[in-house]
């Protein structure tokens, strides 16, 4: 995983808008200090998060110092036993920044993080820097739970990694193995430059629902995922990766690959990459690989319930490129409409499976099974090869001479944007198709 300026630099000014001033700090570390109410000194911390947070006031951070911090002896029981609840607006920050060394360890039987606050919308929770992992809960959110009213949450630079969501009788069902936010009303989210992988949602009973081996974000309000890796997640049915109902979401720069979708029985509601309910959804600056679902859209299931949900998915400069489904990469029906734009769809089997017509312009797609597509300028189809630099070796950056170079369309977010590399969006002029900008040789780029 990395940390980058970019990832880093949104967060900082979320921060200096929205916390209010901080209160005094608390400290929890693990290295032979002597504990001591309020812990608000390394010397005094406590030797648990649980300790640490009771003690502390609303809008005041809470220092948690490298180890493996398990479940304490008053540990919280909030639908499952968690390693740490938290009841009030704060923030929980590992002491640097490193989420391989700030372990909340779920030991294979207990929730790693419970959230439950919600009582006016500058009800504000930051999580910076911890690796959740090895964390088990009953139906809802192997490794972190959301579930109050009106909220603002970050959580950022954290590997959520390894976790489950499972029911454990006939009639239950599951969501989030890693990640599980859930509200009525509105709330927002942001999740930044976070690895989200190898989590899981299943069921006791096989064909029951599971939703989301990655991430389940449910409510109104703003939503963003941006510079994640979200990878080899996997679930039942509805969205291996992620499952997003929302009426404003972003996922932006971010590698979404391996997840999986399983279950062959349950209609077209599935989404090996993601599942996206009503609402309107731009998919920006990402790369979409090697996601399989046992039904219908190996990488993009979006789906309306009814003319009085109908949605939007804009897909914008991205690549979806050897998913593995049923009957097409990206899969939209009903009342949802579709804008593709600068993007590359790629050895997909099927491109787009549809009901209800699209538009897409400025982009690389294969025409076979793609049916009430508005061809817009600019678009390529079959009989000419993109030009991958290495498809084999999952490299898909364009290769010198792919006649996606320059050959997007540039829009008003791309003046000083970067794609998902890091590298300046538009380098000759023409923003290119697909997620990567081509860099002439004898330039850097970094691998992530």
């Amino acid at each position: 995983m990395r940390i980058t300026l970019r990832a880093w630099f949104p967060a900082l000014i979320w921060l200096a808008l929205a916390l209010p001033a901080s209160k005094a700090d608390y400290y929890v570390a693990q290295n032979g200090q002597t504990p001591a109410g309020p812990y608000t000194s390394w010397m005094t911390a406590a030797s648990n998060i649980q300790d640490a947070v009771n003690a502390a006031a609303n809008n005041s951070t809470v220092w948690v110092g490298s180890g493996r911090y398990t479940v304490p002896t008053n540990a919280v029981f909030y639908t499952v036993t968690n390693v740490v609840y938290i009841n009030k607006p704060i923030s929980l920050r590992s002491s640097n920044g490193v989420p391989e060394d700030t372990v909340i360890d779920g030991e294979g039987r207990y929730r790693g993080l419970a959230w439950n606050y919600g009582s006016a919308s500058t009800s504000l929770f930051l999580l910076d820097g911890f690796a959740i992992s090895n964390c088990l809960a009953t139906n809802v959110g192997g490794g972190i739970i959301f579930v109050p009213n009106v909220w603002t949450a970050l959580v950022q630079n954290c590997v959520i990694r390894n976790n489950i969501a499972s029911s454990r009788d006939t009639t239950g069902y599951s969501s989030g193995g890693g990640l599980y936010a859930f509200s009525y009303s509105g709330f927002g989210i942001t999740i930044s430059n976070c690895l989200i992988g190898n989590n899981i949602s299943t069921n006791v009973t096989t064909g029951q629902v599971s939703y989301a081996g990655g991430i389940y974000l449910y409510s109104n309000g703003k939503k963003i995922i941006t510079d994640c890796t979200i990878e080899n997640n996997r679930s039942g049915f509805y969205g291996g990766g992620m499952y997003l109902l929302a009426q404003d979401m972003l996922v932006e720069n971010c590698i979404i690959r391996g997840n999986r979708n399983e279950l062959a029985n349950h209609g077209n509601y599935s989404g090996g990459a993601m599942y996206l309910s009503a609402g309107i959804v731009t998919l920006r600056n990402c790369l979409l690989y090697d996601n399989y679902s046992g039904n219908s859209a190996g990488a993009i299931n979006k789906y309306a319930p009814s003319p009085a949900n109908t949605g939007l998915l804009a897909i914008i400069n991205c690549t979806i490129v050897s998913n593995v489904p049923l009957n097409s990469a990206v899969y939209f029906r009903r009342w949802d409409r579709l804008h593709l734009c600068n993007s590359i769809v790629y050895s997909n089997d099927i491109a787009i499976a549809n009901t209800y017509p699209f538009f897409f312009t400025n982009s690389w797609i294969a025409s076979r099974g793609v049916t009430n597509g508005v061809n817009g300028e600019g678009n390529i189809t079959n009989g000419i090869n993109p030009r991958f630099v290495d498809v084999e070796g999952k490299d898909f950056r364009l290769a010198p001479g792919s006649p996606c170079i320059n050959a997007g369309a540039n829009h008003p977010w791309t003046s000083g944007a970067v794609d998902i590399d890091g590298r300046e969006r538009i380098r000759y002029g023409t923003v290119d198709m697909g997620a990567h900008e081509h860099v002439y040789e004898g330039t850097l780029y970094l691998l992530r």
